[in-house]
């Protein structure tokens, strides 16, 4: 792991950590409804000949998924969704017996809608008492942006305003989690290593492409460079340390080992 690291300090940092939970259980919150394909357009780089070969010219199988992990009797919540009006987020919640005010610590991988709409509900914390963390990289980079672009952060930072926790890649995290810089497809997005899972927030937009296939960007990914760079170091990172990764936008099962 050390060696890894070292070699990926460039773009992969992690925060020092005193103890990781022996006993996880994680489980996915697939938001959306409906089934989601990513249409084929999104993946402008990658030919028509290679879409064909893979068989998907019709787009690629997806999701929006947050997940939940629970350990040491805490509900951990990574990333809450888009929150639109058929979102499944509070009922499977519901389902696993965590109520909104159970919900314990929010970690944020990004700031694009899709993760954090669901942090509020009628104008106030849709977690009433979830410390929310969120990159300060990330954080300072969406602050930095236009009124119109920053607008639902700088509610969101009202709405939970001293539970908001903005950390750095020197802070030490709750409950053992692990900070992991994947910086490219946001200036900040972030990856959390709990236990042996890997919360890899959107590395990957279209798994059955870019599994095998890292060099192809989705163009919502800011700097393709870089995101082609870290999907890489993401995938081997979790091969060579035997872990599962959690994708946001992975397909049912919505992990890859």
């Amino acid at each position: 792991m050390k060696k890894l690291l070292t070699l990926l300090a460039a773009a992969v940092c992690v925060v020092s950590c005193s103890q990781r939970p022996a006993n996880v259980e994680i489980i996915p919150v697939q938001d959306n409804a409906n089934p989601r394909m990513m249409p084929r357009a999104l993946f402008a780089e990658a030919p028509d000949s290679l879409f064909e070969s893979l068989g998907l010219q019709e787009g690629i199988p997806s999701s929006v998924c947050a997940f939940l992990a629970k350990t040491d009797g805490k509900n951990i919540l990574f990333d809450a969704a888009n929150g639109a009006p058929d979102s499944r987020l509070m009922g499977v919640l519901e389902s696993c017996g965590v109520a909104p005010d159970a919900v314990d610590y929010i970690f944020i991988t990004h700031l694009h809608g899709d993760h954090i709409g669901g942090l509020m509900k009628d104008g106030t914390a849709a977690f009433p008492a979830a410390d929310l963390y969120v990159n300060k990289v990330e954080y300072d980079a969406w602050m930095a942006m236009g009124e119109e672009q920053s607008a639902s952060l700088r509610a969101i930072a009202q709405a939970y305003a001293e539970r908001l926790k903005i950390f750095t890649l020197e802070d030490e995290l709750p409950c053992g989690v692990q900070a992991i810089a994947a910086y490219g497809h946001t200036p900040g997005h972030t990856a959390y290593r709990i236990a042996d899972a890997l919360i890899v927030g959107d590395i990957m937009h279209g798994v059955a492409l870019q599994l095998e296939y890292p060099q192809y960007c989705a163009r919502f990914d800011a700097d393709h460079e870089q995101s082609v760079r870290v999907r890489k170091e993401i995938l081997q990172m979790g091969k060579e340390n035997g872990l599962t990764l959690y994708g946001m936008h992975f397909p049912e099962p919505y992990y890859i080992r």
